[in-house]
């Protein structure tokens, strides 16, 4: 098994969903090569982390509720009769004011990690699994019939077709996929050991998340939301009703210039 294999199987390792014998694989990987080993241990970390904090999300204070809980003990302090400071050792109430502000930066600090995490977790985690699977195991794509179904299914459903080419990527085919509970068409592109998944839903179910808006990208006037996150870029557009992402751990593949879909009917 080599690093590809082991990244490809990583997360179905550590959410224990891989077979006994990639288990064993990967694990015999993990001992005889410190970089997977250490991003492993980094994942699983991660993984901890979110999951807890998925438990206790509706825990998670607003912002505005801290600012207020703050702002309303700030005000209590400058307000307090005279006779109530008297005896306050100097700096004291400053400290206390300080000490209070410093809580509420790490606290908000803290809700907006942990809502990025949240955010991460269920926004890409699911398409970048649907990615590695489909590069380390091209051969379940390679079924013609499967193909021109889904094929078929864009023009019905969005009125376009996909290049069997592009820049240098040919397609290997295509199936429907559910992915985090939502129905979506994915074909797989590769030259060489460079793969690229190209996915596509429906804008009624698919959305572009929040937390990409701020990579907005013009290409000969059309949108396109950038994202790269552990080693994996996802691009988003929109066609018609269709919401469209592309996905690749390969970072020397310009994905904004990666369109495959033509012939808009």
């Amino acid at each position: 098994m080599n690093c590809q294999d082991a990244l490809t199987l990583l997360y179905d390792v550590i959410d224990k969903e891989a077979s006994e014998i990639d288990t064993k694989e990967v694990q015999k990987h993990l001992d005889r090569c410190q970089d997977c080993c250490r991003k492993f241990q980094i994942e699983e970390t991660l993984q901890g982390i979110v999951k807890e904090k998925l438990k206790a999300i509706s825990d998670i204070p607003t912002i505005d509720r801290l600012k207020s809980r703050v702002l309303s003990r700030l005000k209590e302090l400058d307000v307090a009769p005279a006779e109530s400071r008297k005896n306050v050792v100097p700096f004291r109430l400053p400290a206390v004011a300080l000490a209070a502000a410093a809580s509420v930066i790490l606290l908000i600090s803290a809700s907006f990690w942990g809502v990025g995490l949240y955010n991460h977790y269920t926004d890409f985690i699911p398409l970048e699994k649907a990615h590695w699977n489909a590069a380390g195991n091209i051969g379940r794509f390679k079924n013609s019939q499967k193909t021109e179904a889904t094929l078929a299914s864009l023009t019905d459903s969005y009125g376009f077709s996909l290049e069997r080419s592009k820049n240098g990527m040919d397609l290997v085919g295509g199936q429907t996929e559910e992915i985090d509970g939502i129905n979506m068409a994915h074909f797989v592109y590769v030259n060489g050991s460079s793969a690229v998944s190209y996915f596509v839903g429906s804008k009624d179910e698919l959305s572009i998340p929040e937390s990409v808006k701020n990579g907005r990208v013009e290409v000969n006037g059309d949108c396109y939301f950038d994202h790269n996150c552990r080693g994996c870029r996802l691009v988003y557009h929109v066609v018609g009703d269709a919401v469209i992402i592309t996905a690749t751990t390969d970072h020397s593949i310009e994905l904004l210039e990666f369109v495959p879909e033509s012939q808009i009917i």
